[in-house]
């Protein structure tokens, strides 16, 4: 019924505007401005001159008065062709061919009118100059020719974006879980990947739970799209970085479509850099495979010449490919199956087959009213099937997969959008939108097995970094009020979403066990094999040997937190490491979340513990009935109210200044409501000729929240302490009462971390752990007796759980931003362009683990330091072990926990980075036959902090300010290029050499930054994924350049009339360079054995990689000598790959 009210309410909107006098256009920047001058022969302003633009596809027709300074605005108007008639009292009537508008774009063509004789009529063709200059905006567009000619593999038009300056690829989830394919995460001038908007025909087509784009429309059904990077007006909002600008075809009146199909095989391609070294192992994989077939077809035109249009587009994929993963695994491939053998879990696959099918639908239909109105309706559907998106699978990264860590995606995401704008006066024009979308996504893992994380190189198991379902639903209504007034143009407007999304969460279903290396692996399975038959003695073959290859389990000798056990490194007989019933096995466990249990008292033995099936089969992470657990809704939204006025100060000088309001409604119960999201901003574009503009702009820009991390924490159950120690316990204490201030409720994440003597739990993850894998159940580890006499917790009922929770304070990011630019037409044809960009972004969000005592720079007793709500340092265990003797010095090395609440994980809004960027651009044109567009970037980006995953919270929380560094985002230099080169299409040249056409892409790229990991908790702060080696920042390791050329090879044959066939050939990196995406960063060391590495392939790292085994021993902290495979690749882009197509267009 809810659905249904929904799409009636769209409906509603667009027939009610259209009954009550409104005409069309794109809300906001989807739409055109054609704005000029009316003078006579001797220069003279023409006013009262009556300006009617005619879009020759359609006949629909706009008008606008010239005012006392001769000055036209044509508003809003569709991107299309057009004829420009230009009719004044005493003067001949002059029409203007050629004309062609594209989105976002502020053309100016000037008219100059004759004194009339008879009934004289002056015609001219008039190309619209490549110079706007009016715009104040930085953008560019990619057009209908670009999308039609240039090669792209997969056919994810969204790719084009990064063909434009100040663009790369993000990386916000690099290192981290974080899965989504099939989506291109892109960065605007640095900024966050997930900070960005991407509308739609002037519909907002983002998803809130994770922060990318929905569905878009198939690259056939859109004609061209607006990249703006910077200095975008009031009218636009809720993004830090970007804006994409997308618009999708249109019926005219003569009937069209197109039938295709693409091809691609790996019979075709050759092998990447990791496909070429990798021999099968256990025969239980599929081997290296691609193949992919995308096909589809259009169909557009007149219902009703010049009144009524439609069109639509079907394009399906089937999509297989053998996904590579982690080479850690691969290269211990079988030592690790063996370990999980031990462990009752099934093995890995060296491959396995994943594949994305699709399918698309779009309907489009046009109706002109009246002369004055027009209404634009569209519905668009995908339905998707994706098996086996493994771990960290996105289009920017990955490299941690492993066979187990795959999940399933089930989507179908739709979206029905209603249009109607109207001409009121010829100086009055308003816009209305209304759109309802909906996206059910469910995301399943493809087995329920145990996470096995082996820190910063291998994820097995069920991946906790993604939802396992998202459902949202969209209801949008926006309005846009165009009024000309003398030189100016003055909008307003309000943009109003709601949003109800709801999540299911499992966390860390059925656990998560985080082990520093494959052999601290093997020194877990040996130890529950151990618990499973102790009678069993060292040396029997039912255990496991370690791989010397990969060094010792590092913190298995004892050294780093204890004195020298005078172990060796790698136990001398297959079993169970004598280390280990010393300092305990070095694991972190996170058991599943407790769910919602009773929140009225505090032990966490009174949540009921999740069930799994017996005997274990790990086929599922949860059980069906288990599902309430673990999902949240939310219903929220967001208002946009702005104001802006491009005033046309002189014919040279335009003036664009607004501000912008937002406000998003529906968080209170997490974070403070946020009023003041007041953004002003102004820009200003001079043309001191016709040929010459100079832009400028500041102003600020205010981000969404990132709602997908409000939902991390609401599935789990809510964690109190007493307020009095007492038995049993009263009054709670209300939680958090941390340094930064009062926050509201916590969540439990449930996490035993692994602390050294003194701490006495340090067996107790590897316990717990162990009874789960063996007898599936898990209780809650409660304290009998309380050991902490001066903390606020009650004897018997004190649990080992963690919490999270959001900053109540927390602001909406803003960012400042700032550019300047020139842009010149140098002869006919040729433009270049350098520019500034300036963005520094404020109020980021980040996390912290907040459970760190202060850092520990001596033995003997416990200092007393009160830290929030606890004291850390209590001598309830004796003295603290102080730093190895070895510590690098000026390092922080941290106190024992002593309350082992595990992990106390906080998100605030206390991010910042900026980004400096120089570009250099030209884009040349020489009529049909010859198009080029090329840019240089030259930027730094400076950040202190990545996100919000783990491995992006600091590695020394009092400390903060060390984490300001060179962004993931960074890249220091960047050049594309694209081009197409057209033979002759006149039947006069001889067949063989007419209709071809050659087009490509040049990417020339810096390396980009890696942060360089110890690999385990080497500080004593209990939080193993995010240590660096010495005093290293982060990211000070430079990976692989990337340089590749795709081409487009292609062929047009005239069948009859208006009949063609296109057959085309792409080449994708036809140099097949093998290009490093991403490479190992563990270092294991604590500090630098020598030299510290610099960049992929350096003198350093090739010799930490091909020295032989026995030159690999202990350096510092008794921990292995460097990981022999520190800088090797662990993610590569595609070799040469060949894709085949044909088009039949009507």
């Amino acid at each position: 019924m809810r659905r249904r009210l929904c799409l009636l309410t769209v409906l509603g909107v667009a027939i009610f505007a259209a009954l009550a006098k409104p005409s069309f256009s794109q809300v906001g920047a989807s739409v055109a401005q054609l704005n000029g001058s009316v003078r006579d022969e001797s220069g003279g302003t023409v006013a009262k001159a009556t300006i009617t633009a005619r879009e020759t596809e359609t006949n629909r027709t706009y008008t606008a008065v010239s005012n006392e300074n001769g000055l036209y605005v044509l508003a809003s108007l569709p991107p299309g062709r057009y004829e420009l008639t230009t009719e004044a009292s005493g003067f001949a009537k002059s029409t203007q061919t050629g004309i062609v508008l594209t989105v976002g774009q502020a053309a100016t063509i000037d008219v100059t009118v004759k004194v009339a004789s008879s009934a004289e009529k002056v015609i001219v063709t008039t190309e619209t100059p490549p110079v706007e200059p009016t715009r104040t905006e930085v953008s560019q567009v990619i057009s209908t020719t670009q999308i039609e000619s240039l090669p792209i593999s997969g056919r994810l038009f969204t790719d084009f974006v990064l063909l434009t300056p100040g663009v790369t690829t993000g990386r916000t989830s690099l290192q981290s879980t974080f899965t989504e394919s099939e989506v291109t995460r892109i960065s605007f001038g640095g900024m966050r990947d997930f900070s960005n908007l991407v509308t739609v025909d002037g519909a907002d087509t983002i998803n809130t739970a994770t922060g990318s784009q929905r569905a878009t429309p198939s690259q056939e059904a859109v004609s061209e799209f607006r990249v703006v990077n910077n200095g975008f007006g009031a009218e636009q909002g809720r993004a830090l970085g970007g804006i994409v600008n997308i618009i999708t075809k249109s019926g005219t009146n003569d009937l069209h479509g197109s039938l295709y199909d693409y091809v691609e095989n790996s019979a075709l391609n050759a092998h990447n850099l990791l496909q070429q070294g990798i021999l099968p192992v256990s025969g239980n994989g599929v081997p290296n495979t691609l193949r992919q077939n995308q096909f589809g077809g259009t169909l557009g035109g007149p219902i009703k010449k010049d009144k009524t249009f439609f069109f639509v587009n079907y394009e399906g994929q089937r999509r297989g490919e053998a996904a590579i993963q982690s080479p850690s695994l691969l290269r211990n491939f079988n030592l690790i199956n063996q370990a999980k053998a031990l462990l009752g879990i099934a093995p890995e696959q060296e491959s396995t087959l994943k594949t994305q099918d699709s399918d698309r639908g779009f309907f489009k239909l046009d109706q002109q009213i009246n002369k004055d109105n027009r209404l634009s309706l569209r519905y668009s559907i995908e339905d998707a099937r994706s098996l086996n998106v493994l771990v960290g699978d996105t289009l920017d990264g990955g490299g941690l997969a492993a066979s187990s860590s795959g999940h399933h995606n089930f989507l179908r995401d739709q979206s029905l959008v209603g249009i109607v704008s109207s001409q009121v006066t010829p100086s009055l024009v308003n816009t209305a939108l209304g759109q309802y979308a909906r996206r059910h996504s469910t995301f399943p893992g493809a087995t329920g097995q145990p996470n096995l994380d082996l820190v910063n190189e291998v994820m097995m198991g069920h991946n906790f970094g993604v939802f396992d379902a998202t459902y949202e639903s969209r209801g949008q209504f926006a309005d846009s009020l165009y009024w000309v007034k003398g030189s100016h143009l003055i909008k307003f407007g309000v943009d109003y979403n709601r949003i109800n999304d709801h999540i299911i969460w499992p966390g860390f279903s059925p656990m998560r066990i985080v082990l520093p290396g494959v052999n601290c692996l093997v020194d877990f399975a040996n130890y529950v094999q151990h618990v499973r038959n102790p009678a069993l003695l060292p040396g029997d073959p039912s255990y496991l040997p370690s791989n010397p290859g990969e060094g010792p389990c590092p913190l298995a000798l004892g050294a780093q937190n204890g004195p020298p056990l005078n172990l060796p490194p790698i136990p001398a007989l297959a079993g169970p490491n004598p280390a280990d019933f010393l300092n305990g096995v070095p694991v972190v466990f996170w058991p599943s979340p407790l769910g919602s249990g009773d929140t009225s008292v505090v032990d966490g033995t009174a949540a009921t513990a999740p069930t799994f099936p017996s005997p274990l089969t790990w086929n599922n992470a949860y059980l069906p009935n288990e599902t309430p657990n673990y999902f949240s809704d939310r219903n929220h939204g967001y208002v946009g109210l702005f104001v802006e006025d491009q005033w046309r100060v002189t014919s040279k000088f335009t003036l664009n200044y607004g501000v912008r309001w937002d406000y998003e409604t529906g968080l209170g119960d997490t974070v403070n409501n946020y009023y003041k999201a007041f953004q002003p901003r102004v820009g200003l574009a001079y043309s001191p000729d016709k040929h010459t503009v100079i832009r400028a702009g500041f102003g600020l820009f205010s981000d969404r929240y990132n709602i997908g991390f409000f939902f991390v924490t609401h599935p789990q159950r809510p964690t109190k302490f007493c307020l009095v120690p007492a038995d049993p316990c009263t009054s709670f204490y209300p939680l958090p009462g941390i340094r930064q201030g009062g926050y509201n409720a916590t969540y439990a994440l449930n996490q035993l971390p692994f602390v050294p003597p003194p701490s006495p739990f340090g067996k107790e993850p590897a316990d717990a752990a162990t009874a789960l894998l063996l007898n599936g159940t898990y209780t809650p580890v409660a304290l009998e007796t309380n050991p902490f006499p001066t903390a606020k917790f009650p004897n018997g009922e004190f649990s080992t759980v963690g919490d999270g929770t959001v900053e109540t304070g927390s602001k909406m990011p803003y960012a400042e931003q700032g550019s300047l630019e020139i842009d010149r037409e140098l002869g006919h044809g040729l433009v270049v362009n350098a520019g500034y960009l300036f963005v520094s972004a404020h109020h980021q969000v980040r996390a912290e683990n907040l459970n760190v005592c202060p850092e520990n720079t001596s033995g003997g007793a416990s200092p007393s330091a009160t830290t929030g709500w606890y004291q850390c340092g209590s001598n309830a265990f004796g003295n603290f072990t102080p730093p190895p003797a070895d510590w690098t010095a000026g390092k922080s090395y941290f106190q024992s926990v002593l309350i082992p609440v595990g992990l106390l994980y906080y998100t605030d809004n206390s991010g910042n980075s900026v980004y400096h960027g120089l570009t250099l651009s030209a884009t040349e044109k020489v009529g049909q036959y010859f198009r080029l567009n090329a840019n240089y970037t030259f930027s730094k980006t400076l950040d202190d902090g990545t996100f919000t995953t783990f491995v992006s919270t600091p590695q020394d929380l009092y400390h903060r300010s060390l984490e300001r560094a060179n962004s993931n985002q960074d890249v220091r230099h960047r050049f594309l290029a694209n081009f197409t080169v057209a033979a002759s299409k006149s039947k006069d040249t001889n067949m063989a050499l007419r209709d071809w056409e050659v087009s490509g892409i040049i990417t020339l790229q810096g390396a980009r930054p890696f942060t360089i990991f110890v690999g385990h908790d080497a500080n004593n702060d209990t939080n193993p994924v995010t240590d660096r080696v010495g005093l290293a920042g982060r990211n000070t390791y430079w990976g692989d350049k990337l340089k590749t050329v795709d081409l487009r090879f292609s062929r047009a044959f005239s069948l009859r009339e208006h009949h063609k066939l296109e057959l085309a050939a792409d080449a994708f990196n036809i140099m097949n360079r093998d290009n490093v995406d991403e490479v190992d960063s563990v270092y294991t060391s604590p500090d630098f054995c020598g030299a510290a590495p610099h960049s992929y392939n350096d003198a350093v790292s090739k010799k930490i990689q091909n020295s032989p085994l026995s030159f690999i021993g202990t350096c510092s902290g008794g921990v292995p000598f460097p990981n022999p495979d520190f800088g090797k690749p662990r993610k590569v882009f595609n070799a040469r790959q060949f894709q085949l197509s044909f088009r039949y267009t009507f």
